[in-house]
Order: C-alpha cells, then structure tokens, then sequence
C-alpha cells in the first residue's frame, strides 16, 4: 500500500511538472530580431507567435528588411504582444499582419530610406485594446499602395499614414469605441472605402492633393450611434 502511494505521489508530481512546463511554454516571452538585405532576390518570411507578451522586433532592435518581391506574413495569438519592423526597401512586396488578442501594438514603416513601390498590406485584428502604427513613403518616394484593415473589437487605435503616389485603404471595422486617424497625401489619386459598424467610433480622414487633374476619393458606410467622423480633402495643409 505504501509503495503503491509513493508511485501516486511521484505520478501527481510529474503531472504537476508537465502542467507547469506547457503553461510556461504557452506563455513564455519570445523575442525575434531580424536584419535581412537582398535588393536582387526575393524573400518569404512567416512568422508564427502563439503566447502573450512576445516581441517581433522593438523600437531599440527591429525588424529590418530591404528586398523586392518581399512576402512577409507574421501571426500573433496572445495578448500584449509587439511588432516593431522597417521596411527600408520593398518594391513589389506583400505584407500581412494578423493579431488575435488584447492589447497587441503593431509598427510599421514602408519605404524608411529606399523606393516602395507596388506594395500591398494587410492587416486583421481581432480583440480589444490593440493599436496600429503604419507609415508608408514618409523618408523615400512609394507609389502605388494598397492598404486592407480589418478590425474585430473594442477600443482599437490605428494611425495609418500613406505619403505614396496613389494610394488605396479599404477598411471593414466591426466594434465600439474605435480610434482610426488616416492621412493620405501625394500628388496622385488617393481613395478610402470604409465599411464601420459600432458606437462611439471616432474617424480622421485627410486626403491632400497638390496635381490639378488628381482625385481623391471616400466612400464611407457607418452605421454607429455617438460616432464621430471628420473628413478634410484639400489641396495643401489639411
């Protein structure tokens, strides 16, 4: 009998053991830091971080990439993860950004010292409390964007920036309390089309044209109570 409760005991102990160990594997802090350069070749990279609190990347060690043809596809499921990644160079590139969970913060720069021409991102969030910091064209010139926003959640802020040679946002937000700041600017066409469903949503969108013959372009559907929205197009200063 007493032999047989020893084997209990040990059997409990190394259950207990397994347990802690899957815990602490699910919510261990992982880090990556990338510096990657190749103008002449192309590059897929995926990147998958299941957890809370892991980094791609921060504002003292980040995520550098220079190429053309670039697919880049990073998943975050957890929360109070971070993404920090520059772009110095990306013709021809797609990005995709996914976050799952609250409290997620998400920065990228495309075209930080080189041309960004042709670039596609993508970003999809769902949860609370997340923000996104996107900035295309603001250090070299980039044309020709595409920019797709899907947001499921409360409270979400986004800070999307494109200083591109025509630029194009498609947003699909789905939540209450939403922050969305956007400035598009460059002397081409420019349009946003935003699909917004929730309460208290608060929406800016500046679109400046300096061409004589350019276009800019919103096509908003919101269905909200307590929203607010304020759209300024003009040709400087906005």
């Amino acid at each position: 009998m007493q032999a047989l409760m020893i084997k209990w005991l040990v059997g409990y102990v190394l259950f207990l053991y397994s347990m802690a160990y899957a815990v602490s594997a699910y919510s261990a802090n992982n880090s990556i830091y990338i510096t990657q350069s190749g103008s002449s070749s192309a590059l897929t990279m995926n990147i998958d971080q299941i957890g809370n609190s892991n980094v791609v990347g921060t504002s003292q060690a980040r995520v550098s990439l220079t190429g053309t043809s670039m697919t880049v596809d990073v998943d975050q499921v957890g929360d109070s993860n971070v993404i920090a990644a520059t772009v110095a160079q990306g013709n021809s590139s797609s990005f995709t950004l996914t976050s799952t969970g609250d409290s997620n913060t998400q920065t990228l720069a495309v075209g930080a010292t080189g041309d960004a021409q042709g670039s596609d991102f993508d970003f999809a969030a769902t949860g609370d409390s997340n923000v996104l910091v996107y900035t295309q064209g603001a250090a070299a010139t980039a044309t020709s964007s595409n920019t797709d926003i899907v947001i499921a959640g409360t409270s979400n802020n986004l800070n999307i920036t494109n200083e591109v040679v025509g630029a194009t946002n498609n947003w699909d937000v789905d939540g209450d309390s939403n922050d969305i700041d956007t400035t598009q600017t460059g002397n081409a066409n420019h349009s946003i089309t935003a699909d917004i469903t929730g309460n208290t949503n608060n929406i800016d969108i500046d679109q400046t044209n300096s061409g004589g013959s350019t276009s800019a372009i919103v096509d908003l559907v919101a269905i909200t109570t307590g929203g607010v929205i304020d759209i300024d197009q003009c040709t400087s200063g906005c």
